[in-house]
């Protein structure tokens, strides 16, 4: 201790006791998790989590260890009330960034199903209120309170350990030599960088990433481990990674694999047809919800029968996981990426194709219509720069319509685009696209109380109006040359539990109407959200070619397969079965049982590396 000086035995105190504070909390977090999402496991899964997290636990401790033995590096040398306050306001933001991430962690997930990344970031730099639209009042008001509680929680001991080094800092003052300074600063230097071991997760050639704490089959338990700083950190600093992530194989191996996906040619029968078109983009929507299921009974009557008046494609399946990602998927046929959202990246976004653009170059009106706001998530942006003359939102209705948080219900939104539609010159033709938002959280939906739960109550309600506009469309002479499109953007909020796992989460009705089909049929094409650009331009007898990755549903020709992702894992669904690769535990995570496995999962990897070529060279 005399060797070492008493200075330098408080200073490695605190450095050690700010390690162990962090990794504690860490482990609380988990425990906190664990009674919120595995009341249903026992106490071994438990200690399982435990005991493999705790390895991001220590990870995200040393990054917030470091910057106190910075600080007290610094205060070796610079002793008063001025480095008092400097540790204080640290003490502060490391309490409150903390206590923000491992609180929303919790909230988050209930509804994602996955660790936080930085999806919350991308719409929070959006658009902040609408970020908050999804929270009920409640909600509003006790999740902040519980932040600012858990942060002045985690400043208490930091404030603590401070104020220990701060007594003994006044017993030695006047006794800290020269020598003696430069000695503990060494000292302390060296212990801040041997962090970099705890940091990265040891010595190996390996370093810590969110799949290193995966250890179990069930993604549950997996996701439990995940620190969620960590997983946030990992996503923020990826984000523009773009054309080096998902290296997979040699470049010439995933361009032969992805021709063969791939097919834009128009198909020989199809004709020039004069068509308007109608784009309906249900929020949330999934099959879960419908009688062709059967988990829940009268919640979708009109989207059901509805079904059986056109096409129906019957193997559909969402590209992703939020409406950004579908929005951009239907519009531009671009699949989703498993970490980022290309609709907050204005270079990316607006240098796709469009069908709007396709169909505006040839002569029709286009325009977009929403009850919430389109700045949200920079849509507006994306939706006027590829190709929508028209945008009618929020804002473009009287205030006392707009009668939830998230803006305008479904019901005035639908007595618009009609009225457009009765108004529109009958010698042009347009291109209509309505984003519905009332089966969005918080489902507060006006004068509707059909049923007892607010998240079906909700979809009830948009259903209802769904088919209100259908029937009072079919009434205009305009229906006879009209396309109608109806698809969900994804599997929203039911079930409350959502499985990113299972292929339910993913499938989706898809329905077109309207004059051009004399007799109802079913359509078992397998297919995704990126296909429907294709298909409409096929059905009007326009080229596609410009769509890279869509596929016309009616070409037997085509290669018909869909593809999903959500972070940081993909899918593929073909005619032989079912693929879900983990990118973070690098291995299949669900799959039919045959031999056509290995097959889809080199598929799925080849065509996500040639998306992510793709983008890298649109973002240069």
């Amino acid at each position: 201790m005399d060797i070492l000086g008493n200075m330098c035995v408080a200073n490695i105190k605190a450095f050690l006791y700010t390690f162990l504070l962090w990794i504690i909390v860490g482990v609380i977090t988990k425990v906190m998790f664990c009674l919120m999402y595995l009341g249903e496991y026992g106490f071994a899964e438990w200690l399982q989590v435990m005991w493999h997290g705790v390895r991001l636990d220590i990870s995200i401790s040393g990054y917030i260890t470091m910057v106190t033995g910075l600080l007290l590096i610094v205060g070796i040398w610079w002793k008063g009330k001025a480095m008092g306050w400097i540790r204080a306001i640290w003490s502060g933001i490391a309490a409150l960034v903390c206590s923000l991430g491992y609180v929303s962690n919790i909230v988050l997930y209930g509804y994602w199903r996955f660790p936080l990344d930085n999806t919350p970031l991308l719409y929070i730099k959006t658009s902040p209120a609408d970020a908050v639209a999804s929270m009920t009042t409640m909600q509003m008001i006790f999740v902040p309170i519980v932040i600012l509680g858990v942060a002045a929680l985690l400043f208490i001991p930091q404030r603590c350990i401070w104020r220990s080094l701060e007594k003994s800092c006044r017993k030695t003052t006047g006794r800290d030599t020269l020598g003696k300074r430069i000695i503990d600063s060494v000292i302390m230097l060296f212990l801040s960088a041997l962090l970099i071991i705890p940091i990265r997760g040891g010595v190996d050639t390996g370093t810590n990433h969110t799949g290193s704490v995966y250890f179990s089959s069930d993604i549950l338990l997996n996701h439990a481990a995940v620190n969620p700083l960590f997983s946030f950190m990992e996503a923020a600093t990826h984000q523009e990674n773009i054309a080096t992530r998902y290296r997979y194989m040699e470049e010439k191996d995933a361009d032969g694999i992805f021709r063969q996906m791939t097919y834009t040619s128009l198909r020989p029968d199809a004709e020039r047809k004069d068509y308007n078109v109608v784009l309906i983009c249900l929020e949330g929507f999934s099959k879960y919800i419908m009688e062709e299921k059967g988990h829940v009974k009268g919640v979708t009557p009109n989207l059901d029968r509805l079904t059986r008046e056109g096409i129906y494609f019957s193997n559909i399946y969402a590209n992703s996981f939020r409406t950004d990602r579908a929005m951009v998927a239907v519009m531009s046929a671009l699949p989703a990426q498993p970490t980022m959202s290309v609709m907050d990246m204005t270079r990316i976004s607006t240098s796709l194709p469009s069908l709007a653009g396709a169909l505006g170059k040839n002569g029709y009106d286009t325009h977009f219509y929403y009850g919430g706001d389109a700045n949200y998530s920079n849509m507006k942006s994306y939706l006027m720069g590829t190709g929508f003359q028209n945008v009618t939102h929020q804002f473009d209705f009287d205030k006392k319509l707009q009668t939830g948080k998230w803006g305008v219900a479904d019901g005035p939104v639908y007595d618009r685009l009609l009225a457009d539609i009765k108004a529109f010159d009958p010698n042009k033709r347009f291109m209509k696209m309505m984003m519905t938002g009332s089966s969005h959280e918080p489902f507060d939906v006006p004068d509707y109380h059909k049923m007892k739960q607010p998240e079906l109550n909700a979809f009830s309600y948009a259903d209802y109006h769904l088919g209100r506009f259908i029937t009072e469309l079919k009434k205009l002479p305009q229906w006879k040359n009209t396309l109608v499109v109806i698809v969900p953007d994804h599997l929203g909020c039911w079930p409350q539990k959502i499985d990113n796992y299972k292929l339910w989460r993913y499938e989706i009705p898809l329905v077109m109407l309207g004059g051009m089909f004399s007799e109802p049929r079913d359509v078992e094409t397998i297919g995704g959200q990126i296909d429907i650009s294709a298909t409409i331009l096929a059905m009007l007898g326009l080229p596609h070619d410009e769509f890279l990755y869509s596929k016309d549903l009616l070409d037997a020709e085509a290669p018909h397969f869909a593809f999903f992702t959500f972070p940081d894992a993909m899918g593929l669904i073909d005619s032989t079965g079912y693929v879900i690769f983990d990118n973070t535990q690098n291995t299949v995570a669900a799959s039919s049982k045959d031999k056509a496995v290995d097959d889809r999962t080199t598929k799925a990897k080849a065509y996500l590396q040639k998306l992510y070529d793709d983008l890298g060279e649109r973002n240069n």
